[in-house]
């Protein structure tokens, strides 16, 4: 992620500082840097005189000092909170009073790392997305104390960077990935009831309009990380992030998805699997599902319906905590759409399912799916409020709903 932030500044024509803990890791962020340059003149989206150029304002350091006259911080470092707020305390102390420290963190507390420093209203959140060279959507997250000033020139670079921010109120998971989780975490509880294959759930999510499904997305991120971003989720918002127990088994005996070569799925290396191509399945699955049928986690002897898979099962959970969001006043229902759509590929704004279904029918859906399946699926109150309203869609809305600002 740092090389991938410092290759989107130095292309903008600013001037870049790589910091690391060793001369080694240093090299390797600029050897990355070198790879993605050379990677764009291969495309022929730059030349090489404008790669070499841009290369050149790329420097490495190990010395938090030669850090005292930049106007600047990204801070990409290992996502816990001890780490950042180390890493904070000294950059406050070596960068001038002016510059501006960021984070580029997923989901820890902005307001946490600025009380660690001496200029809470210079500190804020810039979750770029990954590959951050190739997303476009950045997550601008105030802390608490955190300056109109500080807000509106970190709007401005990340235009300037030719990236789209989406302002977001600081809450546990920021916005895309509070979203995007329950509907990880549904499809795999759709999978350990045995009525549906893995392939059947992604083939949904990709019709509806996903550039994946969410277990092919869930093999790619990580089975330890989404774990841990789950678990934290469900201590932050409680049963609506209800994890799955497949998550946590699968990463416990070692199944992660790309990084070991099996997940969900099967990544032998070298054979990568074509478009439309039925991806194969680990086989330790059904060792994994009769571990959870003798533990009372799965049913005993699933069938299939017969029925296809309705997709609405994995999106109404996306859709509810979108619903939250809005509640909560944490974005407009325009900046999710566009969020969703830059941060997950989604090719149609999520809350055109609205639009679409009419939100009495979202309502009545989450309230079936949660007679049927439990209380993760309880509709936000604010949904409620809208049916009984008789609104049909958020374009009916004349100003964003603020519950907590």
């Amino acid at each position: 992620m740092g090389s991938g932030i410092a290759q989107v500044l130095s292309q903008a024509g600013l001037s870049v500082l790589i910091v690391d803990i060793n001369d080694e890791l240093v090299e390797k962020g600029l050897a990355n840097v070198k790879r993605m340059y050379d990677s764009r003149v291969r495309k022929e989206t730059i030349t090489q005189n404008e790669a070499d150029r841009c290369f050149a304002l790329v420097k490495g350091s190990t010395r938090y000092s030669e850090l005292k006259d930049v106007d600047l911080v990204i801070e990409a470092a290992l996502e816990k909170i001890e780490v950042k707020v180390d890493i904070f305390r000294k950059l406050d102390a070596a960068c001038p009073s002016e510059a501006v420290l960021a984070s580029n963190t997923s989901s820890l507390s902005i307001s946490e790392i600025a009380r660690a420093t001496k200029r809470p209203a210079k500190i804020i959140g810039m979750h770029f997305f990954n590959p951050a060279q190739v997303m476009k959507l950045v997550e601008v997250i105030p802390a608490v104390k955190t300056s109109d000033e500080t807000v509106k020139s970190v709007l401005e670079l990340c235009q300037k960077l030719g990236k789209t921010p989406v302002r977001i109120t600081e809450c546990p998971g920021f916005l895309v990935n509070r979203l995007l989780f329950p509907y990880i975490n549904e499809a795999l509880h759709v999978l350990q009831e045995g009525h549906f294959t893995a392939f059947e759930i992604d083939q949904a999510a990709v019709a509806f309009g996903f550039p994946m499904g969410p277990l092919a997305l869930l093999d790619m991120t990580g089975l330890d990380v989404c774990t841990s971003v789950n678990e934290f989720l469900h201590d932050e918002y409680g049963v609506r992030f209800e994890s799955a127990a497949l998550m946590s088994h699968l990463a416990s005996k070692g199944f992660l998805g790309q990084k070991t070569k099996a997940g969900i799925y099967l990544h032998p290396e070298g054979q990568p699997t074509s478009k439309g191509e039925e991806k194969k399945l680990n086989p330790s699955l059904d060792k994994i599902f009769a571990e959870l049928k003798a533990r009372g986690l799965a049913p005993k002897e699933p069938v299939h319906s017969g029925q296809p898979f309705d997709v609405l099962r994995i999106v109404l959970p996306m859709f509810n905590e979108a619903i939250f969001a809005l509640q909560e006043g944490i974005a407009s229902a325009a900046d999710i759409d566009t969020a969703m759509a830059l941060g997950t590929g989604l090719k149609r704004g999520l809350l055109t399912v609205a639009e679409e279904k009419g939100l009495a029918h979202c309502h009545e859906k989450l309230e079936l799916y949660r007679i049927a399946k439990g209380e993760r699926f309880r509709p936000c109150w604010y949904l409620s409020k809208l049916v009984k309203a008789g609104i049909h869609d958020f374009r009916e809305l004349t100003s964003v709903p603020v519950a907590v600002k």
